[in-house]
């Protein structure tokens, strides 16, 4: 299963529609994102490409309620709150168990449990790829470009690989 990774969009339309598309070029299944969609239209953009989506909320996300009204007939998307990885309701793409937070603390902490293969985040705007042992710490960086290039991540669960992709 190959799956895709996004973060920190902040409305910006144009660059998401090229994150969808690279996502649908590059035959994803499903998509995690990471925090700020920032304003309902950018979530129902995301709704709108079709793909499952599991998603955290960021610090820039601020109408919640409305974010989750505007995409409630979108049974693509799924809504987790702060983060995803309670072990008794883990996300698991591809045969991988995934930990998710918009919180670079938050996610190097999630990483070091042992828990999870993959976790996520992002908020910094600035992507990166670590191992912890087996396991994977991805930030896909920012779709919206506001502090340096627009990136998203790629992972292919099969053979445990992964990749930051340019915009």
């Amino acid at each position: 299963m190959i799956f895709g990774v996004l973060s920190d969009i902040h409305d910006n339309l144009p660059l998401l529609e090229a994150a969808i598309k690279r996502f649908s070029d590059e035959k994803a299944e499903a998509l995690v994102f990471c925090g700020d969609f920032c304003s309902p239209f950018a979530a129902k953009m995301l709704a709108e490409s079709g793909l499952r989506v599991h998603a955290v909320f960021g610090n820039n996300d601020g109408d919640r309620f409305h974010i989750q009204k505007v995409c409630s007939g979108y049974s693509n998307m799924q809504f987790y709150g702060e983060y995803i990885g309670d072990l008794d309701s883990q996300l698991q793409l591809g045969g991988l168990k995934i930990g998710v937070s918009h919180y670079p603390f938050y996610a190097k902490t999630m990483i070091k449990t042992g828990w999870y293969d993959c976790v996520f985040f992002g908020h910094s705007h600035e992507a990166e790829k670590q191992k912890f042992g087996n396991a994977l710490l991805l930030n896909p960086g920012e779709v919206a470009g506001v502090f340096g290039k627009s990136t998203i991540g790629i992972v292919d669960a099969a053979n445990r690989s992964s990749a930051i992709i340019d915009l």
